[in-house]
């Protein structure tokens, strides 16, 4: 696994659902999520619910996001999932910027189980901000 930059603060909820990002490099992130009943969408067996993985997703892709954007503020604005499977076990996600333009990026996310596809996502992220505030045009 690589190591996390400096400016890799995880956001709280990460902990609350327990995503936890391995590796971020210039336009990639990689993260996991444990599956278990605290994320299940049924009770008594593993089944993530699908904004369990989601959330997984646009984590990854953020920090994506954020790392090929000088680790500005890279807040989500679409994300598109598609489920290929049921999320039963511990899931890996990879994020990679796919096109980095001037204002937004486009990254796509391969969620997996045990090396299989349980899912795709993509997202398209504000790339222009700043680590300090709002990438948003307070104008707006």
């Amino acid at each position: 696994m690589g190591e996390l930059p400096d400016e890799y603060f995880p956001p709280p909820y990460y902990e609350t659902i327990g995503i936890e990002i391995h590796d971020i490099d210039d336009g990639f992130a990689v993260g996991e999520l444990t599956v278990d009943e605290s994320v299940s969408a049924t009770t008594g067996e593993p089944l993530a619910h699908g904004g369990a993985v989601a959330s997984l997703a646009d984590a990854v892709g953020y920090w994506a996001a954020s790392s090929a954007a000088g680790f500005a503020i890279t807040p989500t604005i679409d994300l598109r999932i598609d489920y290929l499977q049921p999320a039963t076990d511990d899931l890996r996600a990879e994020a990679t910027v796919t096109r980095q333009g001037d204002n937004v990026g486009s990254i796509d996310v391969d969620i997996e189980i045990d090396d299989r596809m349980m899912a795709t996502a993509r997202g398209v992220f504000k790339m222009d901000g700043d680590s300090d505030g709002s990438p948003w045009d307070p104008e707006m």
